[in-house]
């Protein structure tokens, strides 16, 4: 056997072993239901700070649109984030519940606060454990520092230019003037006033009590619970419990997860789409030769050290 016939070998090997998953999934659509049959219901993770919706946007879509997601679980482990992210997610939940009714419920573990909960307050029901960290209602501009004293004290001096009386607010060499802490109170004010109606629309709170469950207030999830912020506290057997009377679930749920592409697909530019079985047969037709000649070096490096 030659040394082309080893590496067009290991090549065949590779890519049996990417296509074998999509076919072992697409077996499993078209005769799991009749072997096996569950109720499916889809988990999106949403983790850390929320700066990005559209990974999430399309992860909801997918769901909402598939007749055959018959419920939502959005499991919550982040301390906020963009208050536009928050806002664009919380909305185009509102939007597909309206458009594609199914229940979408919420499962804390740790901690639910400020963006994240103002995602989650979309949502039918929201599950805690005692102790969570749910609440932090509120604005804030937190990286807004001022150094112009500090570099002044060493002679250091910056000259601003600029158009428009206010766009200098956020310049760290520049002094904030009365003018320009108003203006920005203003922006604060003006998201609050948009988180607290949305919030109080959603969890069918009063607004004049807002004081109460608002104004940037941390509440563990027993306490949120007096207060309307969620609806029950426990863990996931209970999210279980909540989904099925609400989906009207009777037998066992298939849970399902977003799937990572595998590192192979990945290095053909696949898509990170769980449905989307056939990107890599696309990718592979489309990959430029560069990264079919990085690939054949790999092989040879890896198979065949002593080979330049």
């Amino acid at each position: 056997m030659t040394f082309f016939d080893y590496l067009k070998n290991i090549f065949i090997i590779l890519l049996v072993l990417q296509f074998t998953p999509p076919l072992i999934r697409g077996i499993k659509k078209q005769w799991g239901a009749l072997i096996e049959p569950k109720s499916k219901v889809a988990v999106i993770a949403i983790k850390g700070l929320v700066y990005q919706a559209d990974p999430y946007q399309k992860q909801l879509l997918h769901y909402f649109k598939d007749p055959a997601i018959k419920g939502i679980v959005l499991k919550m482990e982040t301390p906020g984030g963009a208050s536009g992210t928050a806002q664009a997610l919380y909305q185009e939940i509102v939007t597909l519940k309206q458009e594609y009714p199914k229940p979408i419920v919420t499962l804390v573990e740790n901690m639910c606060t400020s963006a994240g909960y103002y995602i989650a307050s979309a949502t039918d029901y929201i599950v805690a454990p005692g102790s969570a960290l749910i609440g932090s209602i509120g604005t804030s501009m937190p990286y807004i520092f001022k150094i112009k004293g500090f570099l002044e004290q060493y002679k250091i001096y910056n000259e601003s230019i600029k158009a428009g009386a206010y766009k200098d607010a956020t310049n760290p060499f520049v002094a904030m003037t009365p003018e320009n802490q108003a203006m920005l109170q203003g922006v604060l004010d003006s998201a609050y006033q948009q988180f607290t109606q949305d919030v109080a629309k959603s969890r069918k709170l009063s607004l004049d009590h807002v004081s109460e469950w608002a104004d940037g207030k941390l509440f563990t999830a027993d306490q949120a619970l007096r207060h309307g912020l969620v609806d029950a506290l426990g863990s996931a057997s209970v999210i279980t419990g909540i989904i099925k009377e609400r989906a009207l679930i009777e037998g066992d749920i298939e849970w399902v997860y977003k799937k990572e592409p595998t590192g192979f697909a990945r290095m053909f530019g696949a898509s990170d789409d769980p449905d989307d079985d056939t990107t890599i047969f696309m990718s592979l037709a489309q990959c430029d030769l560069g990264r079919v000649r990085a690939l054949l070096k790999m092989l040879l490096s890896e198979a065949f050290p002593s080979v330049e």
